[in-house]
């Protein structure tokens, strides 16, 4: 079965690159390798979660009665595949990557596109990405079991088209990253008979920057770095017909420092209108106010990890926290998880995990949420 798959996967590859038109001399035909894992959750949360099957924030009880819930998904499940080939002077690598996070009926879902580019690799050192994939910002991950990595509670960036340009510099044993996108602007739009999104009407692309720097520290790295990203919004004929252009912007660092056996990691950022990049708390513009406006807001995360042989353990806390001022009523107001896992390697791809959350989320004028999370992770990767 795996073969047959792997044929067809090849096949239709195979097809498509036959349709672009040759760079240069071909070195042969692309190597195709694919991937992915089965992951089924089963979490159970003391209140009420938003969403349930990931948790983003807590519902305030003055909403909705505080209950616990359970629930169980496998809709992280990914397949994707890899190729590699080269065309003259030029090395290509794709990928093309979803998830099932689409779709409504839970025993039912539709594939989610994560990741659809091609990496166009010069001798020279220089790099072209073209494609959907993660945003050049907010490049590290903290290692929850929780979908959502703590989106919403610090952690920003996700996944859009985007054309980026991106070099690497030897300084000694250092590694200068830098790294320069032009992306889709996807914004809000609150007008209920346009189904489109605020960024279609940008006349201009969001640009994403970052400037990194790896260093050899024993068989680790030592990653430091700093982003930022700027947009413009236009909303439309949802003022009684005036019209509102809002920026998105954001400014933040990153930091891996390995002590020994364990890895420090995190990110902090300053920024506006962050709700497209989950940030914010899902705030981007305070639309509903006399004087609407972008939120502003500040947040970060921290993370502990450790190896011991076949098992990992992380241990974390994130912040989202916008600025009370530019918010309106009943809207939330900080954000915050702490979390503890441990992931073990059962061996032939199998693992098996465990995490413990807190969540508290505050509100402007309404009780604040909290609950405790506990999830219980199967994972088969191939």
């Amino acid at each position: 079965m795996k073969d047959r798959l792997h044929r067809i996967l090849k096949s239709l590859l195979l097809l498509g690159v036959g349709a672009i038109p040759a760079l240069g001399q071909s070195t042969g035909t692309p190597e195709l390798e694919w991937y992915g894992y089965v992951k089924l959750d089963a979490s159970w949360d003391e209140a009420l979660v938003d969403v349930g099957n990931f948790a983003r924030w807590v519902v305030s009880p003055d909403t909705e009665d505080a209950h616990d819930s359970f629930n169980m998904t496998a809709r992280q499940t990914r397949l994707g595949f890899r190729a590699t080939s080269s065309s003259g002077d030029l090395r290509l690598a794709g990928r093309w990557e979803a998830d099932f996070y689409a779709g409504v009926g839970e025993n039912k879902n539709g594939l989610q596109l994560r990741h659809a580019y091609v990496d166009i690799m010069f001798r020279s050192g220089w790099m072209i990405t073209a494609g959907q994939t993660s945003d050049v910002i907010s490049p590290l991950v903290p290692a929850t079991l929780n979908y959502t990595v703590a989106w919403w509670a610090g952690n920003v960036g996700y996944r859009r088209p985007q054309l980026r340009v991106s070099r690497e510099v030897r300084l000694g044993k250092a590694t200068l990253l830098l790294q320069g996108a032009a992306s889709r602007t996807i914004g809000d739009d609150f007008a209920s008979s346009d189904p489109g999104c605020s960024g279609s009407a940008s006349g201009v692309p969001t640009v994403q920057a970052l400037a990194g720097m790896s260093i050899p520290v024993g068989d680790q790295s030592l990653i430091l770095g700093a982003w930022g990203h700027r947009g413009q919004e236009f909303i439309g004929d949802d003022l009684g017909g005036e019209d509102l252009e809002v920026e998105s912007t954001s400014l933040g660092v990153h930091a891996q420092i390995p002590m020994g056996p364990v890895t420090l990691s995190g990110e902090g950022w300053l920024g506006s209108n962050m709700d497209d990049y989950f940030g914010g708390i899902g705030h981007g513009v305070a639309i509903n106010r006399p004087d609407p406006r972008a939120v502003d807001g500040q947040g970060g995360w921290v993370q502990l990890g450790l190896r011991v042989q076949d098992t990992r353990l992380h241990a974390g806390l994130g912040l989202d926290d916008p600025d009370d001022d530019d918010l309106c009523p009943g809207a939330r107001t900080r954000n915050v998880t702490g979390w503890g896992n441990l992931i073990h390697d059962v061996g032939g791809g199998l693992q098996l995990g465990l995490e413990y959350s807190y969540w508290q989320t505050r509100y402007t004028d309404l009780a604040e949420g909290a609950s405790s999370r506990v999830q219980g992770t199967v994972i088969y990767r191939f």
